[in-house]
């Protein structure tokens, strides 16, 4: 409710980076998820039965490299915007501040990610994938030579979250999730009304103004 409903003590500049903030962060875990639900259900393809299987095999992991780019993208986009807002003394960014292995490793996958295209151009392919994957031991995720553990990236998830989370004292940032789904929102309105007696003469009250 604080990212739509005015207050009076938040300018409109902070109401607009808190906002972006937002919009990235839940961007980078709604890919996050993306991306590990597409390993769990390829992890589920060997419990499939052999009938199922004659039928053909699915491979869900294809996708992995969609959904893993765009959570990286939208995760380093918000690491930049907060480490810019801790030195203005916007916001504290504490936690994230402390992850400097990760935030390197993040910011190196996220240039390669850039220049990609340019190098692809000038066959200059190198070693490794050319796309986002997981790693051979299944612990993380590899582009070219540069990897990054899955561990790191939750944690630099997490620690975005919960310095973000301090930008709005009512949330508690340790409260049970919820389904995901379309945003919903509602209003209560309760109206009052009051009868008035007349006097003893039998008059109604005359109104005042």
């Amino acid at each position: 409710m604080n990212t739509f409903v005015l207050e009076p003590d938040v300018s409109t500049e902070k109401r607009k980076w808190r906002i972006w903030l937002m919009h990235c962060l839940v961007k980078t875990a709604r890919h996050y998820t993306a991306s590990r639900n597409l390993v769990l259900a390829q992890l589920g393809e060997s419990t499939r039965s052999a009938v199922e299987l004659a039928q053909g095999r699915q491979l869900p992991l294809l996708d992995f490299g969609f959904e893993m780019e765009d959570c990286i993208t939208s995760l380093e986009k918000a690491v930049v915007c907060i480490k810019a807002l801790s030195r203005g003394s916007e916001i504290s960014a504490t936690r994230t501040l402390k992850l400097n292995d990760e935030m390197q490793a993040l910011n190196a996958l996220r240039r390669q990610q850039e220049h990609m295209h340019t190098q692809i151009a000038a066959g200059q392919t190198g070693n490794g994938p050319i796309i986002v994957t997981v790693t051979n031991d299944n612990d993380g995720i590899q582009l070219r030579n540069l990897t990054m553990s899955f561990s790191a990236i939750y944690r630099l998830v997490d620690a975005l979250y919960r310095d973000i989370a301090t930008l709005f004292p009512a949330h508690d940032p340790d409260s049970p999730a919820q389904s995901g789904g379309i945003p919903k929102m509602s209003m209560a309105v309760t109206m009052e009304v009051r009868h008035q007696s007349a006097d003893a003469s039998g008059a109604a009250p005359k109104s005042v103004d």
